[in-house]
């Protein structure tokens, strides 16, 4: 064993990296903190320091996924036009997503959701808000200026999540419904914000 090299501090991560690598490749029911610790070459008991269960190991993963996300959407609002936001906000949703799909079907699985920290609810309602400010923004520059923002916002919110899924899941995964490009996913995004393809 070399639980040893770990004394730095260093476990809590190779454990999560280690935990994406699982569920990316053979999913949640792979996923152990037993297999883990083997895997990594520290004692069984070792990721327990960290993470209790692995319902802590999720959550984890979670509030992780969720920075990641509202980090990479902030980021990508550059445009000076609202609409032009949204449409960078969404894409960098879907685009976070086809890079990440461990974290987005944590982000999603409805244990992890049932239980999920203040953190992850904080990032969450966060990034829900960011787009309804924008929505707001773009209304008040005559876009859909006399409908609710909140339909809006579900509108914009089911798209954006929906095409994720689609991108990701593999049982979207059959040719003619998952063969999707960015092309593709920007000109859907484009359609329902009523934008150009200048982006």
């Amino acid at each position: 064993m070399q639980d040893e090299s770990y004394h730095h501090g260093n476990l809590r991560e190779e454990l999560l990296k280690k935990a994406v690598e699982v569920l990316n490749t053979d999913g949640f029911d792979a996923l152990s903190l037993r297999a883990l610790a083997r895997q990594i070459g520290v004692s069984h008991s070792a990721p327990l320091r960290h993470f209790p269960t692995k319902a802590h190991l999720l959550q984890a993963l979670a509030d992780e996924g969720g920075a990641r996300l509202v980090q990479k959407a902030r980021q990508a609002a550059t445009a000076t036009d609202a609409r032009d936001r949204l449409f960078e906000m969404s894409l960098a949703y879907i685009e976070w997503a086809q890079e990440n799909p461990a974290f987005h079907r944590v982000l999603r699985n409805p244990e992890v959701l049932r239980h999920r920290s203040d953190d992850l609810n904080d990032r969450l309602s966060e990034f829900a808000d960011l787009q309804r400010a924008e929505i707001r923004t773009a209304q008040a520059d005559g876009w859909h200026g006399n409908d609710d923002p909140e339909v809006l916002l579900l509108h914009l919110m089911s798209l954006t999540a929906g095409t994720a899924i689609i991108a990701t899941e593999p049982s979207y995964e059959s040719p003619g419904v998952r063969d999707m490009n960015h092309k593709t996913v920007a000109a859907s995004l484009r359609l329902f914000l009523g934008r150009s393809d200048n982006l």
